[in-house]
């Protein structure tokens, strides 16, 4: 059966998603190069705003975790965040995305500064209000310099 994330929190309604499901979201917000991640791989991948289309998030929601289907690794950020520079990978060379490059689905951030809100094997997306579970240790991840 098909790799599948699991979308829950605080939303009105759970929501489950696969390659198939990802790969059907609106055109204009898929991806099919991330130059700067994974230069000259041929990858697909979709907004995370595409997501936040379809959820109908609780008032007050304003975070989203994501998390590793082995549930040790997360990584939180702001609702703003996650719509402005988050993709999920989901194809490459239109085959699922390998397990050995963080597949099935794989979280990148390109663009946010903090390079290791990359979280590999996404089994789920958790929205909430206010900051919940995230394993990055603080030293790996400096705040970005003020420009």
């Amino acid at each position: 059966s098909e790799a599948t994330i699991q979308v829950g929190g605080d939303i009105l309604q759970s929501l489950q998603f696969t390659r198939t499901t990802l790969a059907q979201l609106p055109s204009m917000h898929q991806v099919s190069e991330l130059p700067t991640v994974m230069p000259g791989m041929n990858v697909r991948g979709v907004k995370f705003q595409a997501i936040l289309d379809v959820a109908t998030l609780n008032v007050g929601t304003d975070h989203v975790t994501f998390e590793s289907q082995d549930g040790k690794f997360s990584a939180c950020l702001t609702i703003k965040q996650a719509a402005e520079f988050g993709i999920l990978v989901y194809e490459q060379d239109g085959t699922p995305f390998p397990s050995e490059r963080g597949g099935p689905f794989r979280l990148v951030t390109p663009g946010l500064g903090d390079l290791c809100a990359n979280v590999k094997q996404v089994g789920k997306i958790i929205f909430s209000k206010g900051l919940i579970s995230d394993s990055r240790p603080p030293q790996a991840c400096p705040e970005p310099e003020k420009v």
